[in-house]
């Protein structure tokens, strides 16, 4: 089976980045780490030893990676290539100015979840020459790349397959002689769905809410 080589595209050029061009050559990472979080914020329950935590958002993805550079066969100067990847930090011109949108490919497709394609922004690249000819010409180095996921929103929407609702959720900070029907008068303009705010929160007496208490207000269609 023939060597799949790792490719560093630049999504708004269209420059691909591979092995073999200007007399140089990347060897494929012997591993690449991929991190994902997820934001909660606790929520306001007064007299509980534990705050139940509230969704927030999704953080970006990272992938971070390790490329070798050798260009010592060639004699060449291993910064023709390593400096392409250097410049994907680099302000471009247009409506937004910003550094380039990069792809990298590397073996088959699998969702953006799992692994490789990934889509981002360059964050850092760290180089380092660890040979050099007499004349002091690098050829060999090692670029340490770190980048951050982008992906357009209505690309996101459609995955998750959401409809968008008139009422999206939200919170609600509960004041003295709040009631959940007052609250879903307000929130839905329906007093009659407060049970949604109860099931929701756990609510077991309607009549008893302690102020200060931040409620989640569902998203109802």
């Amino acid at each position: 089976m023939a060597l799949t080589r790792v490719r560093i595209e630049n999504v708004d050029s269209n420059e691909v980045i591979e092995s073999g061009k200007d007399g140089a050559v990347f060897f494929n990472p012997n591993q690449y780490t991929l991190t994902k979080k997820v934001s909660w914020k606790p929520d306001k329950m007064p007299g509980f030893n534990v705050s139940r935590p509230q969704f927030d958002k999704g953080e970006p993805a990272q992938l971070a990676f390790s490329l070798l550079f050798d260009s010592y066969e060639a004699r060449k100067d291993v910064r023709a290539l390593t400096e392409k990847v250097a410049k994907l930090t680099q302000v471009v011109g247009g409506k937004t100015p910003r550094p380039p949108i990069v792809k990298i490919i590397w073996g088959e497709d699998k969702p953006y979840f799992a692994g490789l394609p990934f889509t981002g922004v360059v964050e850092s690249v760290t180089q380092k020459f660890t040979l050099f000819l007499d004349n002091g010409t690098p050829v060999r180095a090692t670029i340490d790349l770190s980048l951050h996921e982008t992906r357009a929103p209505e690309k996101q929407s459609k995955e998750m397959n959401t409809k968008k609702s008139p009422f999206p959720a939200r919170s609600w900070t509960v004041k003295q002689g709040d009631t959940l029907w007052a609250i879903a008068a307000s929130e839905y303009l329906n007093a009659a769905r407060w049970r949604e705010i109860a099931r929701a929160n756990r609510v077991l007496n309607p009549q008893d809410l302690v102020p200060g208490t931040v409620l989640i207000i569902p998203s109802v269609e």
